[in-house]
Parts: structure tokens; sequence; C-alpha cells
């Protein structure tokens, strides 16, 4: 599984990227056969004014598949990651789910 990292408007630190690979390999690490690829968007919209800015996307790729996206903002960047952390891992689940509960005949997800 590849894990990818884009910052925009903010500094991509080490402590930021560290936790965010942490919150993935908890979340997501009982799926990493079934993965192709997760990428991480993080943002900071409205820089030093503050406010509920700080955004959090995870995109999840599995093979021949639609990607799962989850999107998730607030104050605090790492409340932002973990939220997103957490819905992302009860959207793979689903969709495994799903798609062996259907056999994969014909699924899109």
């Amino acid at each position: 599984m590849r894990v990818g990292f884009v910052a925009r408007g903010m500094a991509l630190t080490t402590a930021i990227r560290n936790y965010a690979q942490r919150r993935l390999h908890t979340a997501l690490g009982r799926y990493r056969e079934s993965l192709e690829a997760v990428y991480i968007q993080l943002a900071d919209v409205n820089g030093p004014r503050g406010g509920i800015d700080k955004h959090c996307v995870i995109e999840v790729r599995r093979p021949a598949r639609a990607p799962i996206i989850v999107r998730e903002r607030d104050a605090d960047l790492y409340v932002a990651i973990d939220r997103a952390a957490d819905r992302v891992d009860r959207a793979v689940a689903r969709r495994i789910a799903r798609s062996r509960t259907f056999g994969d005949i014909g699924a899109h997800g």
C-alpha cells in the first residue's frame, strides 16, 4: 500500500506526517492487502487567522474499484486527521464487506 501526502497552505512537518501515518496504519492496517494506495491531503485554509479551517482529505484506492474519499475539517489539524481516519476505516470496512456479500459481481465500490 502506497501512502502519499500533499500539504496546502501549511508546512508538512515530520510530526504531522508521522502522526497521520500512525493513524492510517491503525485504521487501515488490517486492509493493507486489499488497498492499492492512500493519499492524504492536508490544508490550512485561513492560515494564521485561525478558525475551523484545517482540512484533512483521505482518498483510498482499491484495485478496479471507485476510490473512497473522506473529508474532515476542524480548528485542530490532529482532530481532523483522527476523525478522517476513523471515518475511512468504517467506509473501507463497509465496502469490503459489501463486495464479499455480493460476490464482487458487478460491484463498483
